[in-house]
């Protein structure tokens, strides 16, 4: 993902993202991508507005844009009442929710989750996909990497890692019918089961 982001040089290989190569257009592919990590990329010892304005000026949006979006984005996620709140201090889902919304406010084309839903309830996280549905259904492509395998089910493509390689590609129907399974979990394991462990 970080080599996708820009941020570490592959050593061999070819990709492009948002149609610029990941070689020798780093600083183009940084603006037009959104990111959210494991961990919440937002500060908490920030009040929630002023974690929407810090990153709106990150993304390059002009001033009067950044204020309009931040009165957007708290009135959709319905917290208008906690934005002078300490982000610190909002539980985890609602930190998911603002974290990925503004991972996506400047309308990137492409938006890298990092593991989103690590350490969430199965509903927050049921919930959590239907904030991705939105935003693939405004044309954002959203790239996930989980280990949730049923989580693989909500995607329109998988790919499957095994040693650092792509071992798999294709939907998630396609894939169970390669395997001959009725769940990701299995398609999974079978694939996992071919990794060289180191001694």
């Amino acid at each position: 993902m970080r080599m996708l982001c820009g941020l570490s040089v592959p050593t061999s290989g070819e990709a492009h993202v948002a149609g610029y190569d990941v070689y020798n257009e780093t600083e183009k592919i940084k603006k037009h991508i959104g990111y959210m990590s494991q961990k919440f990329s937002l500060y908490d010892d920030l009040k929630v507005w002023e974690n929407v304005r810090l990153f709106g000026g990150i993304y390059g949006l002009p001033k009067q844009q950044i204020i309009d979006r931040t009165d957007k984005l708290l009135k959709i996620l319905n917290l208008e009442d906690q934005r002078n709140a300490l982000v610190g201090s909002l539980p985890l889902g609602w930190k998911q929710k603002l974290s990925f919304s503004i991972a996506i406010l400047h309308d990137p084309k492409i938006v890298f989750l990092d593991e989103p839903t690590g350490g969430v309830d199965p509903v927050t996280r049921r919930r959590f996909w239907e904030l991705i549905y939105d935003a693939a259904r405004k044309g954002i492509t959203v790239f996930v990497t989980t280990h949730y395998m049923d989580e693989a089910e909500y995607c329109d493509r998988v790919s499957i890692m095994v040693d650092g390689r792509i071992e798999a590609l294709d939907t998630p129907e396609n894939l169970k019918l390669a395997f001959k399974t009725d769940n990701m979990g299995d398609v999974f394991y079978a694939l996992a089961r071919k990794a060289k462990r180191g001694d």
